[in-house]
């Protein structure tokens, strides 16, 4: 059988024609449907929103520009050359700025400065360096100096010291000797009954300085004598440089025999005895009233005797014998007494002081009157 030819005829379109869109059915089975299941994900809805329309005043109320500019005028001629924009550019990055030539001369300043106060630190330095060189110089003469002197010193003491000792008669003995003037008479009654001449030196087997009330001039020298006898005395170097004995001191000189002035108890005599003194508490006869006298044991170089020496308790006498008591710890005090024997006295042992001569046994200067 022929087969029917089928016909096609143009129709024409209309196409202010509402178009719909083409039904299309999906056939699904339940794999497909588990593939297709949309995930669904928390993203907060997008409102829709309306398209809003902008309001433009009417030609009336606003004047419109009455000429559209041409595509010339919109189109700047050097905007676009690449040449003159890189230009441009370059103009920009490379504007010229004033170099602050202040902040080099304030650098260059601090510089300089760091030089000259450097150079100045070497060159003080150098001028202390110099200083003390020549004080370690100065130091090293004065050195050099006091221990010439000190050697010449030295030899002058041993030389003195060995004259002394050689002299055999008094007016030899005063020309080493500490206030010869007032010394001859001591000498004269002091070797009365006794030769001069005695032992000479031996050797020194002790030498140092003194410094006796600030004064630094004296010297204490310990020597043995030819019989192995050692002596100590006191030297006091003189203004002169010469060295000269303290002959008191070396024979403990006393105007009378302690023993004799202990036993004899001359009346009325005032003399001045070396003694040690120490504080005491015997109260008896005239000295028996304790709130009116104070009392000193007094002992001599020697001796056995002992004697007791009283002064008033309210007088500066009594004060300065116990001030000099407690400079020496409360031990008994080498001292140079006025003593006196008052007439009439009943005490078997008891003695005024009348003064204090020296609180040593030597007088660092002569005193009011001989002994």
């Amino acid at each position: 059988m022929a087969r029917e030819e089928k016909r096609f005829e143009l129709r024409p379109v209309d196409e202010e024609a509402d178009v719909r869109p083409p039904v299309v059915i999906r056939l699904e089975s339940e794999e497909t449907l588990q593939r297709a299941k949309p995930a669904r994900l928390g993203v907060p809805p997008v409102e829709n929103k309306l398209p809003q329309r902008l309001d433009l005043p009417s030609r009336d109320q606003v004047e419109m520009r009455t000429h559209q500019p041409g595509i010339e005028a919109l189109i700047e001629t050097d905007a676009g050359n690449p040449d003159l924009l890189e230009a441009n550019w370059g103009a920009q990055s490379s504007h010229h700025r004033s170099i602050p030539w202040g902040w080099f001369v304030l650098i260059g300043l601090l510089l300089a400065g760091g030089v000259v106060w450097s150079l100045s630190r070497v060159n003080e330095s150098d001028d202390k360096a110099h200083e003390i060189r020549i004080a370690a110089e100065n130091v090293l003469i004065d050195d050099e100096k006091e221990d010439r002197e000190a050697a010449k010193l030295i030899d002058t003491i041993h030389d003195t010291t060995r004259k002394f000792f050689d002299a055999t008669t008094i007016d030899s003995l005063l020309k080493f000797v500490r206030q010869p003037d007032r010394v001859r008479p001591l000498m004269e009654r002091y070797f009365a009954d006794k030769p001069v001449a005695s032992h000479h030196l031996r050797e020194f087997r002790m030498l140092q300085p003194l410094t006796l009330e600030n004064h630094g001039n004296y010297w204490m020298a310990t020597v043995e004598l030819d019989n192995r006898d050692r002596s100590n005395l006191l030297l006091e170097i003189m203004p002169s440089g010469e060295a000269l004995v303290d002959w008191e001191t070396l024979v403990c000189y006393q105007p009378m025999k302690w023993d004799d002035f202990a036993t004899k108890k001359p009346r009325g005599a005032s003399m001045n005895f070396r003694v040690y003194v120490e504080q005491d508490n015997f109260f008896s006869h005239e000295f028996a009233d304790s709130d009116r006298w104070n009392c000193f044991r007094l002992t001599a170089l020697d001796s056995d005797e002992t004697l007791f020496g009283y002064v008033h308790s309210d007088s500066p006498l009594s004060q300065e014998l116990i001030e000099q008591l407690q400079r020496n710890n409360g031990h008994k005090a080498s001292m140079i007494l006025r003593l006196v024997i008052p007439e009439g006295i009943q005490s078997h042992s008891g003695v005024i002081i009348e003064k204090l001569m020296s609180p040593r046994w030597l007088y660092m200067n002569p005193p009011e009157s001989g002994s």
